[in-house]
């Protein structure tokens, strides 16, 4: 049975998080357990699997780093890095859920769970830590995950080339780049592209609001790779993002069988080297 993690990322308002809807959607219908992740503090992931009724009982992943690190048995003041470096085989497990997924996954439907981020903290307004120490778990939990067969996760990415910077990237099995027919799209697209393949995640391009094959032809041409899907631009999504879309149907399907055929599951060995290679290098 299918069982992978799934990064979408891209240019802010290419339909990113639009695409990371329709992706959890449709897995959700063939996954025994679907897990989303919303590592964008915009919280629109977060919003339309939720019906725009984001659960105030959520806790954010933001705050998890001390219930990972015991989790995994690391003192309260060791790096998060550590995890991997350790070499700890403690796991993280959607079902049954380990005590970190049991705190920070909320079940939003049946066979769905949702994290997220969340909003910008304090210490980030204040000036302690910039935004992106928000999604710093994520670099110890998606690595971590034992995926049981039939569970699949979504993981909804800040937009541009920034969150890619971070690393979390080597945390998922295969990546889907998001770009519309703009110049400025595409660029974004290139130099995530770029970053996967220095992390030496896998990756994939579809085209997002193809309103004709010009449009297609013009992000092959500009990315010098064939994106692997052409997505319609969906009219009936724009006010009802909570919803499949008839529109995307076929498409999305056909997004979600590239992907299974794409993904690697070595996210744990290419996380290690990551953080493997920072150490080296911060020790110059």
């Amino acid at each position: 049975m299918l069982s992978m993690i799934i990064g979408v990322l891209g240019k802010g308002g290419s339909g990113k998080t639009t695409v990371s809807t329709q992706l959890a959607l449709a897995l959700h219908e063939r996954s025994s357990r679907l897990l989303a992740v919303d590592a964008d503090h915009n919280m629109d992931f977060a919003f339309n699997l939720t019906g725009g009724e984001i659960p105030s009982s959520m806790r954010f992943i933001s705050g998890s780093l001390p219930a990972m690190r015991e989790h995994v048995g690391l003192p309260a003041d060791a790096g998060y890095a550590d995890a991997l470096l350790s070499g700890s085989t403690a796991r993280f497990r959607l079902s049954p859920p380990d005590p970190v997924t049991h705190l920070y996954a909320t079940s939003v439907r049946d066979g769905m769970l949702l994290m997220a981020a969340g909003p910008q903290t304090d210490d980030v307004l204040y000036g302690k830590s910039c935004s992106h120490s928000l999604t710093t778990p994520l670099k110890v939990y998606l690595p971590l995950l034992d995926l049981a067969s039939g569970e699949t996760v979504v993981v909804d990415e800040k937009a541009g080339a920034d969150g890619v910077s971070t690393g979390i990237v080597t945390g998922i099995d295969v990546a889907v780049i998001v770009c519309e027919a703009a110049v400025h799209s595409v660029k974004t697209a290139r130099q995530i592209a770029d970053l996967l393949k220095f992390y030496d995640t896998p990756y994939l391009f579809v085209v997002n609001k193809a309103q004709s094959e010009s449009d297609v032809s013009y992000v092959t041409d500009m990315l010098g790779e064939q994106p692997i899907a052409a997505l319609s631009f969906a009219d009936d999504i724009r006010r009802h993002p909570f919803d499949a879309s008839a529109t995307l149907s076929v498409q999305i399907e056909s997004v979600i069988e590239r992907c299974r055929t794409a993904a690697r599951n070595d996210r744990l060995e290419r996380s290690v080297r990551k953080f493997t290679r920072n150490k080296e290098y911060q020790g110059q």
